[in-house]
Parts: structure tokens; C-alpha cells; sequence
């Protein structure tokens, strides 16, 4: 019957209660509500707050009494206060102010309003990592907190590792350490920028360098289950509260981009539980730092609550290698030291990434090709199955007698080399394909003692829009940050005569490599096929203009020389057209069909001439 339920039917649903949560649970019952106590305890909670807390967990975790507690409910004679109000053996009105939305339960994270599970009967809930954590059996909420906030990994790196980052680290951990020791709320760090960066990383190096624990909030539990974004902010909040009295804690919020992400509605408007996440920001009692791959995603009244961020860019190449030796040290993989720093060039994922890599390949017994092969599957995993484009190297080696310049290129390297010479020069290299241009700016680096960063066109221009611009500064941040000599190869497609172009996007990517270029304070390298092609306002910007041309007639006998054995034919002084590439390449097919005849070395040579000029292909194994 739709009416009160009588003294009876309380007795018997009481006793199946009894019943059930101990044959259901086993002594996991009795473990939860002893958890729950120890959580009532740490949060100053009532005895009626921890029994409620106590009731929506076992309805949470056993099955059996989720049946009574729903079937009850079913009848539509009872509510859920009602029901606590039997469990914990208090007035209905005892109740309702202890599940109201202000209560301490809400405002601690432990209990959350049910928005997620559609077929559950109950309008309360728990985050997974708090249901697991009230099963295990523990001897204090100092074990609890432990596995609700662990600790984070040990960095892989150090300090000097972010040198990049300059003044900005420095005041990163003034500002942090200062929060710490004045227990000042509401002080939140956002590390920006695009994955691989190492924003996790310098989270923990951070939290190292100030004596401070760093624990990490919101993460994928132990059983792998992946919180939801109100789980993730609740799990903040316990975290604030439960370690709101130590002063050397500091959280991590990893991705945090994801509480914004599109459809969640939750934080992209205003609402009661927007209010109350911009009220966690401003009155927090621990420092957080928070990780984003795309701050474009957060809402600007976050962004404002940010007391200092940061973007961050993948490391120098020098920084790499000086990471890669360390963790080379650490595993024993048996990479040459002389190896180190190309793999660090050609692999440029996270320390963390690289310790793993070489951790299998330990374990393979493997080497070098063990550790590049695991990190080529990773990156390849990470871009969804396709290759990484390969690293570009120009096949021309420098030979001094072989380059034809209309500049004295050995003072240069003479005067660039010196003591007191001025580091702020650039230069224009343009000439045909092969020519040497790229070959001599390396050879360059090298007299004056700098290392070397070489970009492409198709490494900086992206199809998003002013990604292209952020590659272009980054490219010359890092040469910056590493104290590198930076060249551009195929320069005319990243400063093309803007009065030719099309889209507005074009324009602000010359503007941006022109507005680099002013400023930068280091030597750099444009080159060109296609000199004609520039915009006219790069004149200004280059100290140096240098052409390189085809190999003169007195230098196509060296060339021969350099590159085969036999002598010269009497032929090979005809031909105008030929650069120290063509030779390169010549010798390449020698060496694959091993055919050194002096004659079809020549006919392949007439071929490459041939290209240029446009005259007819003689028969020969050059075609």
C-alpha cells in the first residue's frame, strides 16, 4: 500500500540491511566505515556528516544494499533523507543540513552531486579514488592522503636543464617558495605550451628546488579508471582541505584544459559550480600549478586567477644532449658519447620518454637502434600512426676549393672567429641547388665555435592559423637559449615578396621572420635557390649578400679529384653547369654500380648539366 511505512516494514528492511552489507562487503564494510571516520576526524565532520558519508559509499560500492536502499525508494513512500535518517540515527532535519550543497561534506569534495550516473536512484556520489581509498586498509588519514595526492615521479631533469626559461624560473621559485613559507592562499602557476615541452617535468623540478612535496591531483587511478571533470575538481578540493595545513606541499593539476574542454557546461558558463571553482582559486591554502597543452581552451576567468605563467618550449639542443648524457650514465646503455648529441637532435621527446626507451633497451641488451627504434614507435603512436618527417642534413660536404663565391669567405670565418668580432651578422647565401651555401654556413658555425639549428620551410610552415608565426619565434628562441647559429634553408618560401601574396596569413609570416631578424642577437643563415623571390625589405636586414655559383673551369679538375680516382676526361671543360652536389651525387652512382669508367662518369656529369641547361640527355647509366 502507498502509504507511511509501518514499525514493521523499518524493522525488516533494517534487518535485511544487516544483513546484506556484511555478506556483501565482508569486513570491507567495517573497513569503509572506519575510513570514513578517519576522514570525519581530519574534516572536523559531525557524527551524522560521517555516517551519510559512510551510507553513500557502501550504496556505492555493494551491490546488496544498493538493492534495498533502491528498492525502498521504489515504492515512492520513502526519500533518501528519510533513509539517512534510519541509517544514521538522527532527525530528517539533521540530514538535509548535512547533504545541503554548502554543508562541509560538498565543501570538502568528499561527496559530490550526482550528475553522471542517469540510472542510479541516488542524488549522491563519490569520486572513484575516494571510493578505493575508503576499501583500503590503512592505520591513519596519513596513509589515506597517500593514496588519494601520491607523490610525483623523481624528476628526470635539473634545474640547469630549464635555463631557457631564465628570469622566468627564478621568479617562479621566489614566487613559490614566498606562498609556501607565508601559507599566502589563492597562489596558482600555469605552465603552458605544446606537449613534450616538459611542463610536467619542471613542475616536479620546481617543487624540488623550494624543499616542497609535489602531489598530483585528478590523475587516472590505480585501477585505471579516468575521473571525470567534477571528480577532478572535487579531488582538488579534499586535496586543499586535507593538506591545507602543511607548508611544504604543493599541487599538480595536470591538463587541466580538459575542464574546459567544448560541451562542458559545467565551467564554460556561469553557474553555482562556476562560482564555486573560481572561489577554490581564490582562497586555495596550497600553491598549484597548473599544466595546459592549449590555453586557448581556458576560460578567461581562470586565466585572471593565475598569479604568473609561463609558456614553455621544447629544450635546446644542447640541453638534450646534456639530458640524454645523464640518463645515458644512469642506464648503461652503451650509446658513444660522440652519439649522444645527434640522438638528442633527432629525438626530441621528454626525459621521462628517453629514461623508458633506454630502460628496454637495457633490458633487450640493446643499444643505440634499440632506444631509436622504441622512441620512432612512440612518436609514430603519439601522431596516430604516421612518421615523423625525417631530420633534413645536406648531402654537400664543404670543401673550400670547391665553392665559387663573390665574397672573400676566409677572411670572413677569419674575422667572425676572432675574440672581439661582433656575433650580430646574417647572411643571404643564394645560387643554384648544391652549390655549397648550406655546407659553408655549418662549416662557418664550426671556425666560430657555435652549434648549429637548421630549419626548413617545412618545418615552420603549418596549416594552422599562426602556428607558422609561433614556429618562426621558436626557432629563434632556441637558437637564442642555445647559443646557436641558425639556418634557414629554402629561405624564399618563409620570406616571399609580400606584394605576391594571396592570403593574409602569408603576410604576417614575413612580418614575423622580419621582425626576428631585426632583433636577433646571434648569426644566422638564410639560403636560396631563388634569390628574386624575397621580399625587397630583407636587403636591409642581411650584413652579408653572398652569391654561390657553378663550379669554374679550373675547378671542375678538383672536383674530379675529390670524388674519383681516375683521371679526367678531356671532355669535362665544356661543361658550365656543375656544382659540387652534381659531383656528390655522380659519385653516388659510381659507388652503387660500381662502374668506374672515366667516359660513363662523364656522361653521367653531362646529365647533371644537362638538367640545368636544358640540352639533350646523352645515353649512358647517368639517365
Amino acid at each position: 500500500p502507498r502509504s507511511r511505512p509501518s514499525a514493521h516494514w523499518w524493522e525488516k528492511v533494517r534487518s535485511i540491511a544487516h544483513d546484506l552489507v556484511p555478506s556483501a562487503g565482508g569486513g570491507e564494510a567495517e573497513t569503509v566505515q572506519r575510513n570514513a571516520a578517519l576522514f570525519g576526524d581530519h574534516f572536523g565532520l559531525s557524527r551524522v556528516e560521517t555516517s551519510a558519508l559512510a551510507f553513500v559509499a557502501l550504496y556505492k560500492l555493494f551491490d546488496g544494499f544498493e538493492h534495498v536502499v533502491d528498492g525502498a525508494l521504489e515504492t515512492g513512500e520513502v526519500t533518501v533523507p528519510l533513509l539517512l535518517s534510519w541509517f544514521c540515527a538522527a532527525p530528517e532535519h539533521e540530514i538535509r543540513a548535512a547533504m545541503r550543497a554548502s554543508g562541509r561534506l560538498t565543501n570538502s569534495g568528499l561527496v559530490q552531486r550526482n550528475h553522471g550516473r542517469l540510472r542510479s536512484r541516488m542524488p549522491f556520489d563519490l569520486s572513484d579514488r575516494l571510493t578505493l581509498a575508503l576499501l583500503a586498509e590503512v592505520d591513519s588519514i596519513v596513509d589515506l592522503i597517500a593514496l588519494m595526492f601520491p607523490r610525483a615521479a623523481a624528476p628526470e631533469a635539473e634545474w640547469r636543464d630549464f635555463e631557457a626559461l631564465g628570469r622566468d624560473a627564478d621568479l617562479m621559485r621566489d614566487l613559490l617558495s614566498h606562498a609556501l613559507a607565508k601559507r599566502r592562499p589563492g597562489m596558482h602557476i600555469l605552465l603552458y605550451g605544446p606537449p613534450g615541452t616538459g611542463k610536467t617535468e619542471f613542475a616536479k623540478v620546481l617543487a624540488r628546488e623550494v624543499g616542497a612535496e609535489l602531489r598530483a591531483v585528478g590523475e587516472t587511478d590505480d585501477e585505471g579508471g579516468e575521473p571525470s571533470r567534477q571528480e577532478r575538481l572535487a579531488e582538488l578540493t579534499m586535496a586543499s582541505r586535507m593538506l591545507g595545513q602543511r607548508s611544504d606541499t604543493v599541487l599538480l593539476f595536470d591538463e587541466m584544459e580538459d575542464l574546459f574542454a567544448a560541451g562542458n557546461f559545467f565551467l564554460s558558463r556561469p553557474t553555482p559550480s562556476k562560482v564555486h571553482f573560481n572561489r577554490i582559486l581564490e582562497t586555495n591554502p596550497i600553491p598549484v600549478i597548473w599544466t595546459t597543452n592549449s590555453v586557448k581552451a581556458c576560460d578567461p576567468a581562470f586565466l585572471r586567477r593565475i598569479s604568473y605563467s609561463v609558456l614553455m618550449r621544447p629544450p635546446s639542443g644542447r640541453v638534450r644532449a646534456r639530458i640524454w648524457r645523464r640518463l645515458e650514465e644512469r642506464h648503461g646503455v652503451g650509446i658513444p658519447d660522440a652519439a649522444l648529441p645527434e640522438m638528442a637532435e633527432r629525438h626530441d621527446q621528454a626525459p621521462a620518454l628517453v629514461s623508458d626507451a633506454m630502460e628496454v633497451a637495457r633490458l633487450c641488451n640493446g643499444g643505440e637502434a634499440v632506444v631509436s627504434q622504441v622512441l620512432d614507435a612512440a612518436a609514430r603512436l603519439a601522431k596516430g600512426g604516421a612518421d615523423s618527417a625525417p631530420r633534413h642534413y645536406s648531402e654537400v660536404p664543404w670543401q673550400q676549393g670547391l665553392a665559387r663565391a663573390d665574397a672573400d669567405l676566409g677572411r670572413i670565418e677569419t674575422r667572425l672567429a676572432a675574440r672581439d668580432a661582433s656575433r650580430r651578422v646574417s647572411f643571404c647565401l643564394e645560387g643554384p641547388a648544391g652549390t655549397g651555401k648550406s655546407a659553408w654556413a655549418r662549416h662557418l658555425a664550426r671556425v666560430i665555435g657555435m652549434p648549429v639549428i637548421e630549419k626548413r620551410a617545412s618545418d615552420l610552415i603549418s596549416k594552422w592559423v599562426g602556428e607558422s608565426e609561433q614556429n618562426i619565434a621558436q626557432a629563434f628562441s632556441d637558437a637564442r637559449a642555445d647559443g646557436a647559429m641558425l639556418i634557414f634553408d629554402e629561405a624564399d618560401s618563409l620570406l616571399a615578396d609580400r606584394r605576391g601574396a594571396e592570403r593574409s596569413w602569408e603576410v604576417s609570416q614575413v612580418n614575423e621572420m622580419l621582425t626576428w631578424m631585426e632583433s636577433h642577437p646571434l648569426p644566422f643563415v638564410c639560403t636560396t635557390n631563388f634569390v628574386e623571390k624575397l621580399d625587397p625589405a630583407t636587403q636591409r636586414r642581411f650584413t652579408f649578400r653572398i652569391r654561390f655559383d657553378f663550379l669554374s673551369i679550373d675547378q671542375l679538375p678538383l672536383a674530379w679529384a675529390a670524388h674519383f680516382s681516375c683521371s679526367p676526361p678531356a671532355g669535362l671543360s665544356a661543361l658550365t653547369g656543375l656544382t659540387p652536389g652534381d659531383f656528390a651525387n655522380v659519385a653516388r652512382k659510381v659507388q652503387a654500380l660500381g662502374d668506374s669508367d672515366p667516359e660513363e662518369i662523364l656522361r653521367a656529369l653531362i646529365c647533371e648539366d644537362a638538367a640545368k641547361t636544358g640540352t639533350a640527355r646523352p645515353i649512358g647509366f647517368g639517365r
